[in-house]
This record gives structure tokens, C-alpha cells and sequence, in this order.
């Protein structure tokens, strides 16, 4: 059946990744079913930034898709300004802010548009739900995700401040989701929850007592396809692909890489970021160098054509939801090679790929580089593992998102109807 839905997806791009992309793919694939309204408030890099979409939407026409631009007010703009300073954390208080101008924009779209069902799609983090379960229509939140507690094992070799600041990140995860009286009241006030990890789930039930649909917030965009001509060669093309930061952490799958017996591979590392010079320093100290080439940040087109010729991708992340490289190299029929955690375990499979159990950093290393060396020993494994990741990649298809999505949106308007004629009867019988 075809909805009418008001969608707020904060930050929604037709050019970026990461939230911007799953946002965007989203609302494209939603279209195709319902008519929407998107209440959008950044398209490039900082709160109010829109250039993107404005320049998109002037040159071309979305069907079924009305665009609403949310700028923020003053006050946002303003204590954002220390979130572009580097100060991250005010930027929830900007945010905040932001909500609020989206809720009075929503309420203004319901003086003449009687939507069906409203979905608080994105930012995927629960620390900010916005206020839009109160316009008094079937609300879906969701996917949601932020709630990991991150391993202490995994931060053991990093630099204190990043010790600090993942430690404090797990102090505030629990504290928000134990003591957060507005966070309780929008998980307890949407009708249908979807949590973009497993471990979410389990989280959403313990906290708040609800049950919630699992479905990433990320998918596989496009054709599936598989380069057999790859397979020729006799050095295994491995590809790492993230920005050069502590939390993506590069390093893990460097030391593995050093220790690895064979030496018929070679690595491919997109992407850059403030590490990018330690990073390289730190191969070369390894005698690394000539086993890797650095392409820096490059289009999606010229990333993807990398991780198409690659045998294997490797994903080292501490801490990641669902990242979009893990079904960007599914859809190359690449599998992935990750630590067993957060949305990257969920996903991951022996059919796609191969996980390595969280344990101390020397265990993992060479976890790490045992499978490597096993793989390395037989390249034919890849070729196999290649062709079941292109079978199971149909999964994460949009088609079958779609029938997720829409089963949510028709649960929350049943249970919404159901508490409206639970009220009706218990009015008739105050009145009898």
C-alpha cells in the first residue's frame, strides 16, 4: 500500500557515504513505494551546510520525494561553531537545538498533509531521538545504533587520549541509556523500534523492554557482480579501506601483515586522515613499504574499481555499527576479513568471510595472520569464498529491505490504531 511518510534524515547526501549514503539510498529505494517527505538539515560537512542538495535538487527532479531544508537557528549555529573547532561533543547540544526546528517544521507540514507514519530515520545514534513521536502519528525510530560498549582489550595499545575518550564513551553509553529520562521516554513512545545491530537488540530489550525489527542501516546498492578475471594472477590483492584514524585502527592490520609467513600478497589502503604520515612511517618501520600502495581519499567510483580487483577485504575497526565498506565489498563478491563485533559480526559469515574472536592485541595479531597465511597457502579458498559471498549478498538487497520497512510502518500504524480504539472503549465505558 502505498504511504505518505515524513522522513527526518538530519544529515542526507547524493554524493557521500557513510550516514549521508545510507540516508540517501534510503529515501531513493523508499520512493519507489511511498510518497515522501524528507526533513533534511545537512548535506556536506557541518550543520546547515546544504550546498550538496541544493545543487542536486535544482538540476534534477526525485519523484515521490518533497525535500524540506531545516536551517538551524541561531543558537545552534552558534554553539556549533565549537563542534567545527574540534570540540565534538557540543555538537549534540547544536543538535539538539536542530531537532527542535525540525519538530516545528513537521507540525507546520501537518496542517495540510495528513500523513500515515513517521519515521526518525537518521543520524543512526540513539543519544539524540528528536522529538518528532510527538506529532501523535505511528512513528517508527530507527535503525538505531550507538549503544556498543567497546571492548577494553581493544583500546590496550592505543594512545592515552584515545583510551580516555572510547573509556568515557562507554561511561556515557550506560549512563544515557540507564538514566536518560527523555531517551527512555522515545524508545517507550515510538510504536515500532529497529535496531541496526544484533547487539542492539539485546540492548533495547534489556534497557527498555521492547522488542525492535534488525535491519542495518546500510545495503547493497546497485548490481551484485563478480571480476572472475582477477583469480589469473598469482599475488593475493588485499584491500583496507577507512579513514586514517585510531578507531578504524590501521595498525592491527599492519602488525599482522608483518608477521605473515608468505609473502604472496600485496595491500591496497584507501583512504587518508591525520594518521595517514604516522601510519606510513609505522609500515615502513615493519618493512612494509613495498608490500603496500597508499591511493589516499578517492571517488567512490575509483574505490569501488580497487576493491573489485581485490581477493579479500580487512576491516580492523574498534568500534563501527555497520559500515558501508563491508557491503560495498560484498556487492564485489569480496569477502571480509573482521574482528567478531558490533554490526561487522552480525553480518559477517563463514559464507562472506572470516571472523576473528576479540582477545588480547598479541592474540589477535596473530589470529589474524594465521588466517592470512591460510589463505595466502591456498588462494583457491578465496575464489570459493568469493562466489558463496556473491550468493549471500543478495540479503542486504534493497528489494528485501524494502519488505522489512514496510512491514514496520504497517505494525505501527496497527498498533497505533489499536491504542486509539483501546481508548475509544474505555472512554464508552467512563461514560457508561
Amino acid at each position: 500500500m502505498n504511504k505518505k511518510i515524513l522522513i527526518s534524515a538530519y544529515a542526507i547526501s547524493p554524493s557521500k557515504g557513510s550516514e549521508y549514503g545510507a540516508a540517501w539510498n534510503t529515501v531513493m529505494n523508499l520512493s519507489t513505494r511511498h510518497k515522501l517527505w524528507v526533513i533534511y538539515g545537512m548535506s556536506d560537512d557541518h550543520m546547515g551546510d546544504t550546498q550538496t542538495m541544493r545543487s542536486y535538487l535544482s538540476e534534477n527532479k526525485v519523484a515521490n520525494v518533497n525535500f524540506i531544508e531545516v536551517q538551524p537557528g541561531f543558537f545552534a549555529k552558534t554553539i556549533n561553531l565549537l563542534n567545527k573547532a574540534g570540540l565534538g561533543w557540543f555538537f549534540y547540544f547544536a543538535y539538539y537545538l536542530w531537532q527542535k526546528e525540525a519538530y516545528r517544521a513537521a507540525q507546520k507540514l501537518l496542517e495540510t498533509i495528513d500523513i500515515d507514519v513517521v519515521h526518525q530515520l537518521g543520524p543512526i545514534g540513539y543519544r539524540e531521538p528528536g522529538f518528532l513521536y510527538k506529532l501523535g502519528k505511528p512513528t517508527v525510530w530507527g535503525p538505531i545504533g550507538g549503544m556498543m560498549v567497546i571492548d577494553k582489550r581493544l583500546m590496550r595499545n592505543k594512545p592515552l587520549a584515545t583510551r580516555i575518550k572510547f573509556s568515557l564513551k562507554n561511561i556515557i553509553n550506560r549512563v544515557q541509556l540507564g538514566y536518560s529520562v527523555r531517551i527512555k521516554e522515545a524508545f517507550k513512545q515510538a510504536d515500532v523500534l529497529i535496531s541496526a545491530t544484533k547487539t542492539g537488540q539485546q540492548t533495547i530489550t534489556s534497557k527498555f523492554g521492547r522488542d525492535s525489527y534488525y535491519l542495518s542501516e546500510q545495503g547493497i546498492i546497485g548490481n551484485v557482480s563478480l571480476n572472475e578475471t582477477k583469480f589469473a594472477g598469482d599475488i593475493v590483492q588485499l584491500v583496507w579501506s577507512g579513514t586514517h584514524i585510531e578507531r578504524k585502527n590501521l595498525q592491527l592490520c599492519l602488525d599482522a601483515l608483518a608477521i605473515v609467513k608468505n609473502n604472496n600478497w600485496r595491500l591496497h589502503v584507501l583512504g587518508s586522515g591525520p594518521l595517514t604520515g604516522k601510519l606510513k612511517q609505522y609500515a615502513a618501520k615493519l618493512n612494509l613499504q613495498n608490500k603496500i600502495t597508499w591511493y589516499g581519499h578517492l571517488s567512490r567510483n575509483e574505490a569501488m574499481a580497487i576493491m573489485a580487483a581485490s581477493h579479500l577485504h580487512i576491516i580492523t575497526s574498534i568500534a563501527e555499527d555497520n559500515p558501508a565498506v563491508v557491503f560495498e565489498a560484498m556487492s564485489c563478491g569480496i569477502p571480509s576479513l573482521t574482528i567478531d563485533h558490533h554490526g561487522m559480526g552480525d553480518v559477517i559469515c563463514n559464507k562472506c568471510g572470516i571472523k576473528v574472536p576479540v582477545d588480547e592485541y598479541p592474540v589477535m595479531v596473530k589470529s589474524i595472520a594465521e588466517c592470512l597465511d591460510g589463505l595466502l597457502v591456498k588462494p583457491e579458498l578465496l575464489r570459493g569464498l568469493a562466489l558463496t559471498t556473491i550468493a549471500y549478498a543478495t540479503a542486504f538487497k534493497w528489494d528485501k529491505r524494502l519488505d522489512t520497512l514496510d512491514e514496520a510502518y504497517s505494525k505501527a500504524i496497527r498498533l497505533r490504531e489499536q491504542s486509539a480504539g483501546y481508548l475509544i472503549e474505555n472512554e464508552n465505558l467512563i461514560a457508561l
